[in-house]
């Protein structure tokens, strides 16, 4: 670094090239490049030579600012820098926004702004303030670094009057540049994200094409030699590689995985709460090893979109993010198995993932996916534990809830985000998200749900938004009625009873009342939706089988009526189109906020219509597909949230359901979940008993799953009961022979193989297929599944007991 000087004498020269070590105090000039300004190789020569240049005027100024600040040296990017050589261009290239963040004082000069009445009156200050949001300083880009490297920096029109400092100017300064007054105060840079930075120099330009890129190295913390030559696009790629490496470190790439919100609600209306978002950033900036931040709040307050946000203003800092919904178990596993396959995508040959079914192995998957977070350098992602309203608070076996430390990795690396309405989830560093305390804020939301553009200047606007408490939520739902209908809702408010969140109800319950004069049909499917799961209601699953239901569920039946309900409720923001995780078999989806929700229940349903909730568990029931059925797993995977609430819904009494719960039940045992699937059997079993009889031929169906069931959990003697319940009732209703009968003896041959008894499985077989041979021939049999099965246990029976003769045969 050379630092030019002024002798008593007016001389001016440049010191010899400085070591950084040795570099005294100086100050530095930022300024707009104009014609004839001073350069390197003027000084060099009399200054005859150069003094008739505009530019020295600039220079001559410049040194008796630093004269009278007490100050020897300064710089000047003009005449400073001896660009003929290489290595001294890209040296200074590569140290500029360290050289003025160095300096002493650093001196704005404002070629454009006028000041030579600046303090003779407010008008006369009112005129330049104008004049420096049109100065050319602030359309460069090697001034940004100029701007915001420098602690104190005084600012000077171009008659070099004095104008108002820095820190003075914050608000300004900030408004012209969009650069955040912490930014400006010196916060470490790397506290703002790459997509931060790079929204600074929008609207800048340089002279030199490539010059916009490598006036950012300092702003990035980065170094790279300049070429230029290479064009901004070859810049701007070289300078983000450089970024990620800092960021990321050198093995970002062996745990990256693509960025996606694709399954995540986000929201129109969401106002950034900046406060929170910098308390995250603190908490959740690490070294790698483990932050926990956990977002807890009221149903409704933007929890959710306060993660969206922080996720995607943060994501170049991370090399995975991944969004995971923790409402339920069922929830939370699918959600890791897409988080699975997301992984497999850009890694199949991970090793703890990649022999795994993903379709069946719940808690392997979640195992595995565990596993790949935990591995030795793979420190840098951020999972989203969202909806984490149901915590296990206890820690007997019987707690209910959901106990998250089962789905934390178990390497203390990586950082977590939890979203929850419970304040008492003890995990981490806690934030409480509190109502919005800006009206501005409210009205924000409101105009943008609205589309009234005027609602900030509206005082039953403002009326409206006090009312509402800040409650994003409310506030919204609010504006989709305004944009629905001409009226001021403010004007219009009911009186409501003791609902436990009156300011939530207060804005659904006008809505709804709209709805009911508006579209019938969509008041009703709302009110119905209170008995099944918030998440994902589509066309095909609402289809009952009964017929004794009230005539608007099944206009819901036609597609076009469906289509025109659901529309109804998205334009008054009841519904969003749902975002699944899942391959969709069927129509899309809809979902409905939590909190909407809980009021459909608490008060549109205060008294709880049980020939609803029999036309709802119709519904799910229905739906359930058979083995036999193309892609029936994933199917039954979308109806298991509708299953799980199924199972609270109907009292045990209900002998008319018992042909649902059964096929609940089989639904439970196809994907695994054998505890919940005994649950649904057991109560099956007790409503076919008291509607048809202990041996009616759907009662033995009921008992021979049971069979089954047992069989999968272990529980051999009590399989091998229902198995003998099952065969003699069959034998009694159909007779030996018949195919339902055998089934079961094929059952209870397997089961026997199990337990040991060799012998009676070898005669169990055989029974088998000698009836089946009679039941349907000796030529069909052989293409005839069941028995195909049989013969197939029957010779690996054989064959485990050394009969190969036998077995061939």
């Amino acid at each position: 670094m050379r630092l030019l000087q002024r002798n008593n004498a007016g001389k001016y020269s440049l010191t010899s090239d400085l070591a950084p070590d040795n570099i005294p105090p100086y100050a530095i000039l930022s300024h707009t490049w104009g014609p004839d300004e001073m350069v390197y190789t003027d000084l060099v020569k009399p200054p005859d030579h150069w003094q008739w240049k505009a530019g020295y005027d600039k220079i001559r100024f410049y040194a008796e600012q630093v004269r009278q600040h007490g100050l020897q040296y300064f710089w000047v990017d003009t005449c400073c820098i001896d660009k003929s050589d290489s290595i001294v261009f890209q040296t200074a290239i590569n140290s500029m926004f360290r050289w003025y963040r160095d300096a002493k004082k650093c001196y704005v000069y404002l070629s454009n702004v006028c000041g030579t009445t600046a303090t003779d009156s407010t008008d006369s200050a009112t005129h330049w303030e104008m004049a420096l949001r049109n100065s050319r300083w602030f359309t460069r880009g090697w001034t940004l670094q100029e701007l915001i490297a420098p602690v104190a920096i005084e600012f000077y029109s171009r008659e070099g009057i004095w104008l108002s400092d820095k820190r003075s100017l914050e608000p300004q300064l900030r408004d012209i540049t969009g650069i955040p007054v912490s930014a400006l105060r010196g916060t470490p840079l790397s506290d703002f994200t790459m997509a931060e930075r790079e929204a600074w120099v929008r609207n800048r330009q340089t002279t030199i094409e490539e010059d916009m890129v490598y006036s950012l190295l300092g702003i990035f913390g980065v170094h790279m030699p300049p070429i230029y030559g290479e064009g901004r696009q070859n810049a701007q790629r070289r300078l983000q590689e450089e970024v990620q490496k800092v960021v990321k470190g050198t093995r970002h790439n062996d745990f990256s995985v693509a960025f996606s919100l694709s399954d995540v609600p986000e929201i129109q209306y969401f106002v950034a709460r900046e406060g929170e978002l910098a308390e995250m950033r603190r908490t959740l900036s690490s070294d790698g090893s483990r932050r926990i931040v956990v977002l807890h709040g009221l149903g409704g307050i933007s929890k959710t979109q306060l993660a969206i946000t922080y996720t995607k203003r943060y994501r170049d800092e991370y090399s995975a993010i991944f969004w995971l919904n923790i409402k339920d178990e069922t929830s939370i596993q699918q959600s890791f198995t897409k988080v699975a396959r997301q992984i497999l995508q850009q890694y199949p040959d991970a090793a703890c993932l990649s022999a795994l079914d993903l379709q069946q192995n719940h808690e392997e998957v979640v195992k595995a996916v565990k596993t790949w977070f935990s591995l030795p350098g793979n420190t840098r992602w951020l999972l989203v534990y969202d909806n984490f309203d149901d915590p296990k608070l206890g820690s007997g076996i019987d707690e209910a809830g959901i106990d998250i430390g089962r789905f934390l990795p178990e390497a203390y690396q990586g950082s977590v985000i939890v979203t929850t309405r419970s304040s008492q989830i003890n995990l981490g560093h806690q934030i409480r998200i509190r109502k919005l305390e800006s009206i501005d804020h409210g009205l924000q939301i409101l105009e943008t749900t609205s589309g009234r553009d005027s609602a900030r200047y509206d005082v039953d606007a403002k009326r409206l938004v006090e009312e509402l408490d800040g409650l994003p939520l409310a506030i919204a739902t609010a504006g989709a009625y305004l944009r629905r209908v001409s009226a001021r809702l403010y004007r219009s408010t009911p009186s409501l009873g003791s609902y436990q969140d009156r300011t939530f109800c207060l804005t659904w319950q006008i809505s709804y009342v709209q709805i009911q004069e508006q579209d019938p049909l969509a008041a009703y499917l709302l009110r119905w939706w209170a008995y099944f799961d918030n998440e994902d209601i589509w066309f095909e699953l609402l289809q009952p089988s009964s017929t004794d239901g009230p005539a608007w569920m099944y206009e819901l039946a036609d597609e076009l009526n469906f289509n025109s309900a659901m529309g109804t409720l998205h334009d008054y923001g009841f519904i969003e189109v749902h975002n699944s995780t899942l391959d969709l078999i069927g129509s899309r989806g809809y979902s409905i906020h939590a909190c909407v929700h809980s009021w459909t229940v608490y008060v549109l349903n205060e008294n709880w219509d049980v020939s609803l909730a029999k036309l709802m568990v119709d519904c799910v029931a229905t739906s359930v597909p058979s083995q036999d059925e193309l892609q029936f797993w994933l199917l039954q995977r979308r109806l298991l949230s509708h299953a799980i609430k199924c199972s609270t819904t109907i009292i045990d009494s209900d002998h008319i359901m018992g042909w649902a719960f059964h096929k609940l039940g089989n639904l439970y045992s196809d994907q695994g979940k054998l505890q919940k699937a005994e649950d649904m059997y057991l109560r099956a079993l007790r409503g076919k008993e008291k509607a048809w009889g202990p041996d009616h031929t759907s009662t033995l169906s009921t008992v021979n799953n049971l069979g089954l069931l047992y069989s999968d959990q272990g529980k051999l003697q009590e399989a091998e009961d229902m198995y003998l319940r099952a065969l003699r009732g069959y034998e009694k209703a159909w007779g030996p022979n018949h195919t339902s009968t055998l089934d079961t003896v094929n059952n209870l041959g397997l089961l026997y193989s199990n337990q040991g008894k060799l012998q009676e499985a070898e005669d169990i077989y055989l029974r088998a297929l000698r009836g089946y041979e009679k039941a349907i021939g000796p030529r069909e049999i052989i293409r005839y599944r069941p028995a195909i099965n049989t013969s197939q246990n029957f010779r690996a029976l054989l064959l485990a007991q050394g009969k190969l003769t036998k077995a061939k045969t």
